[in-house]
């Protein structure tokens, strides 16, 4: 499996929520933001992908742009 990476852009998200600063480019995932802070993120309020409760790993409608309609 190939795993490649990126800067991030503005707007680019980990999947905790927060800005992401690189991007790995992924066969399984697809483009994948990471904050590079391994601590999961706010843990208060709603997942702000889903609008539901967090989550314990990444929210199955994470998308990398929080404008992206989900596929």
């Amino acid at each position: 499996m190939t795993t490649c990476e990126r800067p991030a852009e503005p707007g680019e998200l980990c999947t905790c929520g927060r800005q992401a600063v690189t991007v790995f480019i992924t066969e399984l995932f697809g483009e994948v933001g990471y904050c590079g802070r391994p601590d999961g993120g706010e843990q208060a309020g709603p997942c702000p992908f889903c609008a539901g409760e967090r989550h314990e790993t990444r929210c199955l409608q994470y998308r990398l742009r929080i404008e992206e309609v989900p596929g």
